[in-house]
């Protein structure tokens, strides 16, 4: 999409197929960090993505195939391939999830969604994309609703500083690699790049997963494996196939904010599993992302065309 037309960008925003990835993203991304949660709990944070992401990954080959498309990718295009793995999967994951395993859900999730101030800096850098004022209102007010909810937990960055510096350094990882995804767009079917970027994400992950392991790992517990199983076929699958591809039809600025509502779902989806009461910060939070979210996602229609004079 080119950035000096505005028009179609607008077009976009309330276009029907891209709230549908939104709100799959919302949901499922959201309901995910109790998950989450549970699965680090258990197993060694390396050795529960090394377990999930290959067959996420496996499964979006799959979907790639059955679609009719090819998960062919030529030679000169590995290298980005591997970089955009790099940074939106291996780098995302392992310091996402080290973060996680010392930190509460909720909590845990807010600091990862900085992620939109991240990415709007790279791509007013990278892409040169302009930042209307609705956009820079939306994210404002995004913003401010997580302020809201990080209140009191300045004193877990306190406690627990490298925790929260692993998540910051996710989310900043992640927004990197956002930013190249959309500033190169590769020539690739997007379940196909998907797929391969899941894949060669994982191997540094298995590679290391051995050295980060406390020692031999048992057996999962049936919420283990719940949590195994929604991250492979929903969080991994589904979710990721909606991520990837509101980065490669929409600006960065609108993708980026479109993930604003994850982390409060995170947060109550938290509270519903470790019993913890929402409070007044968290219903001003949520009512601030709504917000957000219609300042950039929402658009009035334009003005009809004039009609052309009578002859």
């Amino acid at each position: 999409m080119s950035t000096s037309s505005p028009a179609p960008a607008a077009t976009v925003q309330v276009s029907a197929s891209a709230l549908v990835p939104v709100a799959i993203l919302t949901l499922v991304w959201g309901c995910n960090w109790p998950v989450l949660k549970m699965g680090v709990t258990e197993m060694a944070p390396l050795s529960f993505r090394a377990l999930t992401l290959p067959f996420a990954a496996l499964g979006m080959l799959l979907v790639t195939l059955l679609s009719g498309d090819s998960i062919r990718i030529p030679r000169a295009l590995w290298p980005k391939v591997a970089t955009l793995a790099l940074f939106n999967i291996t780098g995302w994951n392992a310091l996402v999830l080290f973060g996680l395993q010392q930190l509460p859900a909720g909590r845990s999730a807010i600091l990862a969604y900085t992620m939109p101030i991240w990415s709007v800096l790279f791509s007013l850098a990278l892409l040169h994309e302009p930042l209307s004022k609705r956009r820079m209102v939306g994210l404002a007010l995004g913003m401010l609703g997580m302020g809201v909810l990080l209140g009191d937990d300045v004193r877990n960055f306190q406690r627990a500083p490298t925790a929260a510096l692993l998540i910051l350094g996710a989310a900043i990882a992640w927004a990197f690699g956002t930013v190249l995804l959309r500033k190169w767009k590769v020539p690739i079917p997007q379940n196909s790049l998907s797929g391969w970027m899941m894949l060669l994400g994982w191997a540094p992950i298995a590679l290391l997963a051995p050295f980060f392991a406390p020692g031999p790992m048992h057996a999962p517990s049936g919420a283990a494996w719940f949590a195994i199983l929604y991250n492979i076929f929903l969080a991994g699958t589904l979710a990721h196939w909606a991520w990837f591809t509101l980065v490669r039809t929409l600006p960065v600025a609108i993708s980026a904010m479109s993930s604003l509502p994850v982390p409060i779902v995170g947060v109550f989806s938290g509270m519903l599993v470790l019993g913890e009461k929402p409070g007044p910060g968290e219903w001003t939070a949520l009512a601030l992302v709504i917000a957000a979210m219609v300042a950039v996602l929402w658009s009035p229609k334009p003005p009809p065309a004039p009609m052309a004079p009578d002859d």
